[in-house]
């Protein structure tokens, strides 16, 4: 029955290293997977090819660990893979794999729940994020940042909090990016424009950023601002962020529901198309993006 299905192809995730360490390895991860499923190979009996458990295992094909090469040549002799070019691309996506993610430098200031967010993103096609109560992580000044970040953690020490900051505001370095920059639709409440972070000059200069971003990414960037007229669809609560990847047949929709202590996320295809239609509906009722330069600049009369 197994042979007479079409065997799984990794030929079409390319090997891209702007797409970061952690999508390479979920796209490595997914597709052992399916090469197992395949072969109609159980999981106790697919570990014991490379000497691990059936719950190392598991957690290697959920992309929480990492495939070493030549445990992915004994699985895909194990798997009757036998195609040159199969066995050349899932070498060169397991050796992106095993790189440093971008925000390891950084590890003991990075939350371990944010992890997987800044692991994912720079791997998206087109991210749309909802913040109730401040301007996105990715379009922040570094002084409205250290503000935000050091009144959420007062007692943490001043080099971890800039640690913290340096991370936040090199986020929008990947709508910069000349191969395949994702697209980011960032939709704010009116109200971040009236709570004061910092000084009216931190305001003011964090305007100033966000009017200079949207000159500067016109096809990266695209921000909606959504009135209290937009009622119980802008009643969400929390920050949202959906992530739509290069390549969905791989890498399945993400999405990042943040909390006070903590963080969601929904990988399953009912959740994510349940937060998307969400997303859109407000999308929806907000100001129109063709607005925000003129609800920016009214925003920034009111601070100057």
């Amino acid at each position: 029955m197994a042979a007479s299905r079409k065997a799984p192809s990794i030929l079409g995730f390319p090997h891209r290293p702007e797409l970061g360490p952690a999508a390479h390895r979920k796209a490595v991860a997914g597709h052992l997977r399916r090469c197992r499923e395949h072969a109609g190979i159980a999981p106790p009996k697919a570990a014991r090819f490379i000497n691990i458990s059936a719950a190392t295992l598991s957690r290697m094909e959920n992309g929480k660990a990492v495939f070493k090469a030549t445990e992915v040549e004994r699985l895909f002799d194990a798997y009757g893979v036998r195609d040159p070019l199969e066995r050349a691309r899932i070498d060169e996506l397991v050796q992106e794999a095993a790189k440093p993610e971008a925000w390891q430098p950084y590890a003991n200031a990075v939350p371990t729940l944010l992890r997987p967010l800044l692991a994912m993103e720079p791997a998206a096609r087109r991210i749309i994020s909802y913040e109730p109560q401040l301007v996105p992580g990715w379009l922040q000044t570094e002084e409205y940042a250290e503000i935000v970040i050091r009144a959420a953690h007062p007692t943490k020490p001043a080099r971890e909090i800039e640690e913290r900051v340096a991370v936040r505001v090199r986020r929008i370095e990947m709508l910069r990016r000349a191969e395949t920059p994702p697209v980011l639709l960032a939709v704010m409440d009116s109200e971040v424009f009236r709570r004061q972070v910092g000084t009216p000059g931190v305001m003011y200069r964090q305007i100033q950023h966000l009017l200079a971003l949207l000159e500067e990414l016109p096809y990266q960037l695209h921000l909606q601002i959504a009135p209290l007229t937009v009622g119980a669809a802008g009643a969400i609560g929390h920050p949202v962020v959906h992530l739509r990847f290069f390549t969905p047949e791989y890498l399945p929709d993400m999405v990042y529901l943040e909390q006070y202590e903590g963080a969601v996320y929904q990988e399953k295809p009912a959740e994510s198309e349940r937060y998307q239609a969400i997303l859109n509906n407000l999308c929806g009722v907000a100001n129109p993006v063709e607005q925000t330069p003129a609800l920016l600049e009214q925003a920034l009369a009111s601070w100057r």
